[in-house]
C-alpha cells in the first residue's frame, strides 16, 4: 500500500488544472494546460488619476496615481532624483481635489522604472 506522503511527492512538478478560486476567469491556454493566476490583493483596485508627492529623503518626487484601493496604490513618478527602495517606508501626499489632500505612510512593494506599487499602513477612504 502506497502512503499519502509518497503519492504527494511523486505528483510534484506535474501540471494541474487550477481550481476556480485560483483564477481570475482568464486562464491562459497553452497546449491545453491552464496556468493559475492568483489574485493577492485584499481589496479591489479602482483606476484614478490623482497628483501625488512621494517624500524620499526630504525630497518631494512628483507623480500620479494609476489605481488605488483601500490599502494600496500604484503610482507613476515623473523622475527619481533619489533612490526609492523596495521595502522602505515613505510619506505620500495624495491630492484628490482642490481642497482634499491626504498624507499617508506607505511601504514600497513593487518598483519598475517609473512605476511604484505602494501599500498603505492605514486604510484610505476613497472619495
Amino acid at each position: 500500500m502506497e502512503d499519502e506522503l509518497t503519492r504527494r511527492k511523486s505528483d510534484r512538478g506535474k501540471s494541474r488544472k487550477a481550481a476556480p478560486h485560483e483564477t481570475d476567469g482568464h486562464a491562459a491556454d497553452t497546449a491545453g494546460v491552464e496556468s493559475p493566476t492568483v489574485e493577492r490583493r485584499s481589496h479591489p483596485r479602482v483606476p484614478v488619476s490623482w497628483p501625488v508627492r512621494l517624500w524620499v529623503d526630504g525630497t518631494a518626487v512628483a507623480g500620479r496615481t494609476v489605481d488605488v484601493s483601500e490599502q494600496g496604490l500604484c503610482i507613476v513618478v515623473s523622475a527619481r532624483p533619489t533612490p526609492i527602495e523596495v521595502g522602505a517606508s515613505y510619506r505620500l501626499d495624495v491630492i484628490m481635489g482642490p481642497k482634499h489632500e491626504v498624507s499617508v505612510n506607505v511601504q514600497v512593494r513593487y518598483l519598475a522604472d517609473s512605476v511604484v506599487g505602494l501599500r498603505t499602513r492605514q486604510r484610505l477612504k476613497l472619495v
